[in-house]
């Protein structure tokens, strides 16, 4: 008589049956192994490479951000998006969830020196329903001869309409240039 594992449905021969059908136990068994493999880690891997995700930067030119004021990045580029998340036409600064669920964000932007190492800069993602949680975002001590490189990642469970956007602020005594920005949002389950 044939048995079961019980957590994977794998055949096998109960112990004290006759060794007369070994080779069809055998093929039974490597068949239930192939099947398992393929439907719960070949195709979920497969399918996972469709998930909604889009990915926009600034890489080049800089955006001007006052002191002690939110500023929203903004980019010039849509590096992908399978889910029209972003429309750069419709808004430079805007990434519109269309397919709701939990979301990788990760977001980077650099600080440009102007010679004075005072205060410091923050990126922060932000939600229309409100500040995105867990960590909101990063801040870093500015430099005064080098950029200061500023990123945060965070998972987000996103609803369907909701806006992701990014913004810095800062305290330095005056205005700062934000470069080489980017912003990605990735559907991960």
């Amino acid at each position: 008589m044939t048995m079961n594992t019980p957590n994977r449905n794998y055949p096998y021969p109960e112990y004290g049956e006759a060794a007369n059908g070994f080779p069809a136990q055998d093929q039974a068994l490597a068949t239930a192994i192939d099947t398992d493999l393929q439907n719960n880690l070949a195709a979920p891997i497969a399918d996972a490479l469709d998930e909604p995700s889009a990915r926009a930067s600034r890489p080049a030119g800089a955006q001007v951000v006052a002191t002690g004021v939110n500023g929203t990045l903004s980019y010039t580029v849509e590096n992908y998006d399978n889910d029209a998340i972003v429309n750069l036409a419709g808004s430079a600064t805007n990434f519109t969830i269309q397919t709701p669920g939990v979301y990788l964000l990760t977001g980077s932007v650099n600080a440009q020196p102007d010679g004075s190492a005072t205060g410091a800069a923050a990126l922060i993602m932000q939600s229309s329903l409100g500040t995105v949680p867990n960590p909101v975002g990063s801040s870093r001590n500015l430099d005064n001869d080098k950029d200061t490189s500023i990123s945060c990642t965070t998972l987000h469970q996103a609803v369907a309409g909701e806006v992701l956007t990014l913004f810095v602020r800062h305290n330095h005594g005056a205005n700062l240039n934000f470069s080489i920005a980017q912003f990605t949002v990735t559907r991960i389950s």
